[in-house]
């Protein structure tokens, strides 16, 4: 049986409430108390309207499937080629940067193909400017 004010359990043939002190009328019905609070392991901690013993089902079937990275090959080439052939080099890096970018994490390279475009454009200046000063 609970209490009618504060909703407390109360012990059989109590008169009143320990909690509030509230009197407690002898013809009163016994109720079932609400959960107090999540059930143990829930992944809900601020409550989440489980009574005890039953839980959410488990995400994707109760694990987590890894997930497979591998890096960009258009982000390896576009540094590599940043090297020798800048626009070629800034042609792939961009491309690698927008794959990686993209994946969702299961592709890797984003710094590798940064990397790649700032070389092919200091490369790119740098051979600009060398061609200029030859006038």
């Amino acid at each position: 049986m609970n209490c009618t004010k504060c909703n407390a359990p109360l012990q059989p043939g109590a008169t009143f409430c320990g909690s509030c002190g509230q009197t407690v009328s002898q013809g009163a019905q016994p109720q079932f108390a609400p959960p107090q609070g999540p059930p143990p392991g829930s992944p809900f901690p601020q409550g989440g309207g489980y009574p005890p013993g039953a839980y959410p089902p488990p995400p994707y079937g109760g694990y987590d499937m890894p997930v497979q990275t591998r890096t960009s090959g258009m982000a390896i080439a576009g540094f590599v080629l940043s090297f020798f052939c800048s626009l070629l080099g800034l042609i792939f890096s961009i491309m690698g940067y927008n794959e990686a970018k993209r994946s969702g994490g299961t592709v890797t390279g984003e710094g590798l193909a940064m990397a790649g475009i700032i070389i092919s454009i200091l490369s790119m200046l740098l051979g600009i400017i060398m061609v200029a000063g030859a006038k």
